[in-house]
């Protein structure tokens, strides 16, 4: 009996093998290339949920850090072993595509449940090169200005609202600066990105930061030297941080000290300052201060497919999926990122209950695209440069024609 109940048991492992093997031969395994820690629990929760509906695909997260993320990506592309499908910012798609890494999309979006139109526009475009679409939006962020309310309420200064514009702001900072010490910094700005200052103040100004067609920039246009001239008037005033204090100083740690009055910042702060137990009782969100016109850049991140991928069907299905309204709704409910689908932003906005953080989907509805073109990394390199010497007190009218100059024969590079 003993001999066999063992035989039996050794017979039923034996068939619980080979049908696990089987199971497993059939599945389709695709890598998935991201870089946020940070996200890292909403993206599992979301590819548990892609599994059980795709019981044939098992999914592999491999998560760099975005420091090493690009460099590592780079040296797969060169072995020709990218993740199946994995991230993509704005800067880096025209090199990925000029280069033939990723995958066109446009023969898969037809027919599937990917509805482009829902997502925001911009983000859309980012990822269209020569007329193809080779990204899908994931997510999308916004620039605002924080406000804390204990200084306001101890200047005696009205909080600012979303229709407010410069001019009432710099009269705030002077208000505030007028009641308070020299410890608390009326306005804060992190000049040394142009993300979060810099391009939007350009762009509110009504200039541009690189023209339609990719090949010239309008850094040193009127409209740009005046927003230059309007940041070095704070600075002259003491309203702002000079130079050299702000690439001394941290804006999320200042503000989150309780030192700065305003503070310019992207939506990826929404939830540190907002869960920051010190300051989450007295601090607000509004739209930045309108120069000439309500203004901004968004960058967003997107979905891609490797060219080389060998599983391109499994591949596009997992995208599918991540741009799903339930995939979407995860990633707002993480309070993480803002996702780039317009039906389900409002989410993002709901999740947050200590703040009402809708200044950021609001901006959204003025937002440009984040300026790219061949060879981003480097044109920006240099009108960060230029911009450095600028807020050192230089003339703009001097120094940013010849910058503008040497971006444009990078960007006619190509």
């Amino acid at each position: 009996m003993f001999k066999i109940n063992n035989l039996a048991k050794a017979l039923l492992c034996t068939s619980i093998l080979s049908a696990t093997s089987v199971l497993a031969a059939d599945k389709t395994e695709i890598r998935y290339g991201i870089w946020d820690r940070n996200q890292l629990p909403a993206v599992e929760a979301i590819i548990q949920k892609f599994e059980a509906r795709n019981p044939d695909i098992d999914v592999e997260i491999e998560l760099t850090p975005y420091k090493q993320y690009f460099v590592k990506l780079n040296a797969a592309a060169s072995g020709g072993v990218t993740p199946d499908v994995f991230w993509m910012n704005m800067p880096n798609v025209s090199t990925y595509t000029k280069h033939g890494l990723l995958e066109p999309l446009d023969g898969y979006l037809k027919g599937s449940t990917v509805e482009l139109d829902k997502f925001v526009n911009s983000s859309v475009q980012a990822y269209q090169v020569d007329g193809q679409q080779y990204g899908v939006p994931r997510d999308i962020d916004a620039i605002a200005v924080w406000y804390n309310k204990a200084i306001f309420d101890q200047a005696g200064v009205a909080y600012p609202t979303n229709d407010w514009t410069w001019d009432e702001m710099a009269a705030k900072a002077a208000a505030i600066q007028k009641a308070t010490d020299d410890s608390v910094y009326p306005i804060m700005m992190n000049l040394t990105d142009g993300q979060e200052t810099y391009f939007n103040l350009i762009l509110q100004a009504g200039g541009d930061i690189i023209r339609p067609d990719k090949k010239t920039t309008d850094i040193a246009g009127k409209d740009a030297l005046s927003a230059y001239k309007q940041v070095q008037q704070l600075m002259n005033k003491q309203l702002l941080p000079t130079a050299q204090q702000i690439s001394e100083l941290n804006m999320s740690e200042v503000f989150q000290s309780g030192r700065a009055a305003m503070a310019y910042s992207g939506s990826w702060n929404a939830l540190p300052f907002s869960s920051n137990a010190q300051i989450n009782d007295h601090i607000g969100v509004v739209t930045m201060p309108k120069i000439k016109r309500n203004a901004g850049v968004s960058h967003s991140i997107a979905y891609v497919m490797s060219r080389k991928t060998q599983h391109k069907a499994a591949a596009f299905r997992l995208l599918e999926f991540l741009s799903s309204d339930e995939a979407q709704s995860v990633l707002a409910n993480s309070r993480t990122v803002i996702p780039a689908k317009k039906t389900v932003s409002h989410f993002w906005v709901e999740a947050f209950d200590t703040v009402d953080v809708s200044a950021y989907t609001k901006a959204l509805e003025t937002a440009h695209q984040y300026p790219t073109a061949a060879n981003t990394a480097k044109w920006h390199s240099l009108l960060n440069d230029g911009l450095k010497k600028v807020w050192l007190g230089q003339d703009p009218e001097k120094v940013m024609p010849g910058v503008e100059k040497k971006v444009n024969r990078v960007l006619k590079k190509g």
